[in-house]
């Protein structure tokens, strides 16, 4: 049995995602492929479009064979702890053999050699890090000019490293940390060295828009053909699925009418559109959601930010995950100017302070977060094929971790730390589960009510 593990957001899940989990069965020979995906709110510190059960369905209906929520903790953190907590996830399972995931780069071997240089820390490169965050640079910044310069050095290395492999990976330095999938992808191989894992990197070039494209393209040439070697050009960004849901229109003059509203004639523009860019299986759950008014923003977090931030001084602002003592104060200062949560995070953004950074902070106040844990000690399913019923009886015998599918089961199969993390992702779902309903007026069902997704 050959199994990969894949960890994302899905947020939406669209064509791209498609596309590798097809290309981790026909390409990679996979038999089964297993999904750590975040929940309810993800690492750009927001809630996610649409609900975890309806992604994880989305992603289960276009080949994945079992979906597991990653705690609300991981899939709001920073690159690194999202990184380790979806790798050790998957590594505790003890049936995964190889890691898939996306980069702009496509060459896993100058990913894995940054990696290493990462996870090592040679003093050279600690001096640089350090001097460069002196001067005011965001830590992303200051790591990737330091990493310039380290290779700009041959004393750091021996004569046919430098010569062989590292000088052309300078060349490429600068380009590979200045996008978000490499970032991603070099955490996830540092990840996999620091636990001395078995599973096997494997990235494949992400194709199609830029990832913050905000420009969703027209016309149905984003479908793989059957032997996946179509030309994928046209795979939009989920930021720009997004951001076509949150102002229909906004980039396509003509699409003025609104999915959102199930009354319009489903052949309109924007359905069109965006029919164009989900994969068919998936397209029914995602229309359900975005017809009935099932999805969230950041800025549906507004009224609760704005209440949770008046409880707060600089103290206890501090102790929240990535709220810093110079954030705490910023926030307090600026407080009454800080109206909702898109506009927050404009006016507390400087130089040092990246607007996710940000974004995670004020997630994070609202959701009570207060540290990450490095490793996930359970596994929580939230849907699987029928189909895969030998893949669940591998993981049971074989995972680290204990496989929560009722959360009625949880608390006598966990120790107090798992039972914190669980608690904490319940509530969080919870009270994404209580702004859908206030948005749509529908009844509210708790977390410990809801299904497994099966197909």
């Amino acid at each position: 049995m050959k199994t990969a593990g894949i960890i994302a957001e899905y947020n939406p899940f669209h064509k791209g995602h498609e596309y590798q989990i097809r290309y981790a069965k026909e390409k990679l020979k996979a038999d089964y492929v297993i999904v750590a995906m975040s929940g309810d709110y993800v690492q750009r510190g927001t809630p996610a479009l649409i609900s975890k059960h309806a992604r994880a369905e989305m992603a289960l209906r276009c080949g994945a064979d079992l979906v597991l929520e990653m705690p609300v903790s991981v899939s709001t953190a920073s690159a690194e702890a999202f990184a380790m907590g979806g790798v050790s996830l998957l590594d505790s399972l003890g049936v995964v053999d190889m890691l898939c995931f996306g980069s702009e780069s496509g060459e896993i071997s100058a990913l894995k050699e940054l990696a290493e240089i990462l996870v090592a820390e040679p003093e050279e490169y600690k001096k640089l890090l350090k001097s460069f965050l002196s001067e005011g640079l965001t830590f992303p910044a200051a790591r990737s000019q330091a990493l310039t310069e380290y290779f700009k050095n041959p004393r750091n290395f021996s004569g046919d490293d430098f010569d062989g492999v590292l000088t052309p990976l300078l060349n490429e330095v600068t380009q590979i940390l200045s996008t978000p999938n490499n970032i991603l992808g070099i955490e996830y191989c540092k990840a996999l060295l620091l636990l001395n894992s078995r599973i096997r990197p494997v990235t494949l070039r992400r194709e199609g828009m830029g990832y913050h494209e905000t420009t969703v393209p027209e016309g149905d040439s984003a479908s793989p053909s059957p032997d996946l070697q179509s030309s994928t050009d046209f795979f939009a960004s989920a930021t720009a699925i997004r951001s076509l849901i949150q102002n229909p229109g906004s980039n396509h003059s003509e699409a003025s009418s609104d999915i959102n509203n199930p009354g319009r004639n489903s052949d309109n523009k924007i359905a069109n559109i965006l029919s164009s860019q989900i994969p068919e299986p998936a397209f029914p759950v995602f229309q359900k959601a975005v017809n009935s008014g099932e999805f969230l923003t950041e800025n549906s977090l507004d009224s609760i930010l704005s209440y949770c931030l008046m409880k707060e001084n600089a103290k206890s602002l501090s102790s929240y995950m990535d709220v810093s003592d110079d954030l705490a104060r910023r926030i307090i200062n600026q407080q009454n100017l800080l109206l909702s949560f898109s506009q927050s995070v404009s006016v507390l953004k400087t130089r040092e302070l990246t607007q996710t950074r940000i974004q995670r902070a004020l997630l994070h106040i609202i959701l009570n977060i207060h540290t990450v844990p490095t490793q996930i000690p359970f596994a929580r399913v939230l849907g699987f094929c029928r189909e895969s019923s030998e893949l669940l009886s591998q993981i049971k015998q074989h995972s680290r971790i204990p496989l929560i599918t009722k959360l009625a089961d949880a608390q006598n199969l966990l120790d107090s730390e798992g039972n914190q993390i669980l608690s904490e992702t319940v509530f969080s779902s919870n009270l994404y589960e209580k702004l859908l309903c206030l948005k749509t007026g529908r009844k509210f069902c708790h977390e410990s009510q809801k299904q497994l997704i099966i197909i």
